[in-house]
C-alpha cells in the first residue's frame, strides 16, 4: 500500500495531511488512487484485546500522512476534498513543506509497507520499568541488567523484601529515571 521512491522532481516537496480521526487507511488509498505519493508511516503495537496480547499495525503519527507534490503546479481542492482527509497542516494560509532529509530518513526505516522498525528501548541500571504482560504484569521493578539478548534481570519489591526475576525483554515498559541518575556507574 506504501511502497515510496526516493527520486523526485526538485520542485516536488513533502507536506502533512490531517486525517479525519481513525481515517488514515482511506484518506492514503484514495489518494494513491487519485495518483498523489503518500507515506503513512505505522509502527507495531504491542496491546491488549479480549485478555491476550497481540501486536497491531498504528499509526506512527496519529492522524497524519505525508503527501509528496509541487504545491505551486497542483489544485489542492481535489486532495481536501478527498474522502478521509481533513486538510493540509496549515499556518494561516501559508502550507509548510517538510524536510526531505526527516521525510527519506523515515522511508528508509520502513518496509515496504510503511512499517517502521525501531529498535526496542535500551535500559538503564536502576530504571524503574513496568511488566505488562505475564503473571506478574502490572508491577514496578527495577532493571538490573540484561540476561542474554531477550531476557532482563529485575528486583521486585513483594513479600518484604526484594526478589530477583528474569523476565523477557518485550514484556518490559520504561517509567521512569532513577533518582540521583549520574551517581550509577
Amino acid at each position: 500500500m506504501n511502497p515510496v521512491s526516493t527520486d523526485s522532481s526538485s520542485s516536488e516537496k513533502w507536506y502533512v495531511i490531517r486525517t479525519k480521526p481513525r481515517q488514515e487507511h482511506v484518506a492514503v488509498r484514495n489518494l494513491e488512487d487519485q495518483g498523489y505519493r503518500c507515506f503513512f508511516p505505522r509502527v507495531q503495537a504491542r496491546r491488549t484485546r479480549r485478555s491476550k496480547r497481540v501486536f497491531l499495525l498504528e499509526p506512527f503519527f496519529t492522524s497524519y500522512l505525508f503527501v509528496h507534490l509541487d504545491l505551486d503546479q497542483v489544485n489542492t481542492a481535489p486532495i481536501r476534498s478527498t474522502p478521509g482527509v481533513a486538510g493540509f497542516v496549515r499556518f494561516g494560509s501559508y502550507v509548510p513543506p517538510v524536510s526531505d532529509e526527516l521525510v527519506n530518513g523515515l522511508i528508509e526505516r520502513a518496509d515496504e509497507n510503511g512499517v517502521l522498525s525501531l529498535p526496542e528501548p535500551d535500559f538503564l541500571p536502576g530504571q524503574v520499568v513496568t511488566i505488562v504482560d505475564g503473571p506478574i504484569a502490572g508491577y514496578e521493578a527495577i532493571f538490573q541488567s540484561r540476561n542474554g539478548h531477550d531476557r532482563a534481570m529485575l528486583l521486585i519489591g513483594m513479600l518484604g523484601g526484594e526478589i530477583k526475576v528474569q523476565v523477557p525483554v518485550s514484556v518490559l515498559s520504561p517509567q521512569r529515571m532513577p533518582k540521583n541518575y549520574d551517581a550509577i556507574p
